[in-house]
């Protein structure tokens, strides 16, 4: 049974207007310093989800890396999946919501070196409203626990149509126990429009990860619906 990463340490810190803790997690060779706040009023986005940790030790178990790929993140909250991803050679965007992105600036800026910062870029992405300001020429799409709420379902997955190509790579992984009946859902109706791999479990987490490519039959008759 595999075990998810754990959070290697922890700093407890006072007069920051965004951060009350920084966290310490150690994987890929890297230790990475993330700022959260859980008590900052912005939601699930300003603490580190366990299915963040997952697509991380996934990485790391699997030895992927991401020299010379596109690579766009959904709802990063915190960052930390996308700064990983850069570190090992990715040209990033990082996207949420408009005031998660001071947060996720910060946390680049506590990670990645300026020889790297050309390759990161952290934008404001509301899942079917600004989806025309992204191309569809991304490598590689990851998500880490985004599905909360049943209205957001087809919004995402308009989103990642609208970015993905035939050669898209998308990485999916959430607590499954989250949200039970929203989390499942999604997976189902996301599942409709691509091939889904289960390519890691975190039994004790109820972490799953998945692998899915763009079913493109399926995709374009939804698009020229």
């Amino acid at each position: 049974m595999m075990k998810l990463m754990q959070r290697a340490s922890s700093l407890y810190i006072f007069e920051d207007d965004d951060f009350r803790r920084k966290e310490f997690y150690e994987t890929c060779g890297f230790t990475l310093e993330i700022g959260v706040n859980s008590c900052s009023g912005l939601g699930f986005g300003s603490s580190v989800w366990e299915a963040a940790l997952g697509l991380c030790q996934y990485f790391e178990k699997e030895g992927i890396t991401f020299s010379d790929k596109k690579v766009i993140e959904l709802g990063a909250g915190t960052g930390i999946v996308s700064i990983l991803v850069a570190l090992l050679g990715g040209d990033v965007t990082i996207t949420d919501q408009p005031e998660l992105l001071n947060g996720i600036e910060r946390n680049v800026s506590f990670n990645i070196p300026s020889s790297f910062k050309p390759q990161v870029k952290v934008r404001a992405l509301r899942w079917g409203l600004d989806n025309s300001l992204f191309p569809s020429d991304y490598d590689y799409i990851l998500c880490s626990d985004i599905m909360v709420f049943h209205d957001s379902i087809p919004l995402i997955l308009e989103t990642l149509l609208h970015l993905s190509n035939e050669r898209t790579i998308v990485y999916f992984a959430s607590t499954m126990s989250y949200g039970q009946n929203v989390t499942r859902e999604g997976h189902v109706t996301l599942s409709q429009y691509f091939q889904t791999e289960l390519v890691c479990r975190y039994d004790v987490e109820d972490v799953s990860v998945y692998r899915m490519l763009l079913n493109t039959p399926t995709a374009v008759q939804l698009l020229n619906s």
